[in-house]
């Protein structure tokens, strides 16, 4: 990177002690993006002690660990959320804090945070401060889920959006792509397994499910406010109806500002510790992590350790 951009006039960094990293997904976001992400990485890249990587995803944990070292304090990644649950994967239960630059689509992670979602400003209200805070990591067999996952429909609609496909379309795009998929969805019987918030055994039902440690789903909206990313159990929302109509208007009401998906008829909840999803047919569901479509049923998710979040 041939020029740098400062932080923010008056910006400072908060701790010159200790070394940086920043990882960046080029692929992440919308094309039009691209040249505001550069900045904000350059901008870091301009702080005394900090190294560029780039990355891909499924690679970030691997990478960071082999790139971690003692004198490393934060690690910086400009991504979606996908990228950000992998490079967080290397970071759990460990002293280094987690900077999440928003440059994804939908950016569930940083507005959860209040990081702002423009990436030179995200860069520089994280490098001035010096707060965190502790999240639950929850493990789905290798992947790493720190605003969620789910199984069903909405994980069917991830497997049918690229990485390409969202660069070029963005949200509105993928909302077509959800309208298709709705059409075609079967609504499997799945059957959630697992250990309540009292540790006693729970099973909860439905059509589609959705693990949420984040009150954010799809955007902006609170449309699952008791979730708090701090505590010791996962949200559970289940839709049990086979009606195209319901799931329709579930999600309208979980992306529309102020919309209450959980009031809806037809919708449980539950919270758990640790949680089994088969479906009751024994076919193999799709299922998504943080947003990235990389399991299938049987969907396990277990608690894992902390991990230290930077929040202006």
């Amino acid at each position: 990177m041939s020029s740098v951009s400062p932080l923010a006039p008056g910006v400072r960094p908060a701790a010159l002690r200790g070394r940086r990293l920043v990882l960046f997904n080029p692929a992440a976001g919308s094309a039009w993006q691209a040249r505001r992400v550069r900045r904000a990485v350059e901008a870091l890249a301009a702080v005394p002690g900090t190294a560029v990587h780039e990355t891909r995803p499924g690679a970030g944990t691997a990478q960071v660990r082999a790139l971690l070292t003692d004198a490393v304090t934060r690690v910086y990644v400009a991504g979606g959320d996908g990228t950000v649950g992998d490079v967080a994967g290397a970071l759990v239960d460990t002293p280094v804090a987690l900077g999440i630059i928003p440059t994804g689509t939908t950016n569930v992670l940083a507005r959860e945070f209040g990081i702002p979602l423009e990436p030179g400003r995200a860069a520089a209200a994280l490098e001035a401060s010096g707060r965190t805070l502790a999240l639950r990591a929850w493990h789905a067999g290798a992947h790493l889920a720190l605003l969620g996952a789910g199984v069903g429909w909405d994980a069917q609609v991830m497997a049918c959006s690229s990485q390409a496909l969202k660069r070029r379309v963005g949200r509105g795009g993928i909302g077509l792509i959800g309208l298709r998929e709705m059409a075609r969805y079967d609504f499997p019987p799945l059957v959630v397994t697992g250990t309540d918030e009292q540790g006693r055994e729970a099973t909860l039902r439905g059509t589609s499910v959705l693990f949420a440690s984040v009150k954010r789903w799809a955007g902006g909206n609170l449309g699952i406010p008791q979730a708090d990313p701090c505590d010791d159990v996962i949200d559970v929302v289940a839709l049990v109806s086979r009606s195209r109509l319901h799931l329709l208007a579930f999600w309208i009401l979980m992306v529309t500002p102020g919309g209450r998906p959980l009031r809806l008829p037809g919708v449980r909840t539950a919270r758990f510790a640790r949680a089994r999803v088969v479906c009751a047919e024994g076919r193999a569901i799709a299922a998504h992590v943080n947003g990235d479509p990389v399991l299938r049923t049987p969907f396990d998710l277990e608690p894992g350790g902390r991990l230290r979040v930077l929040v202006p």
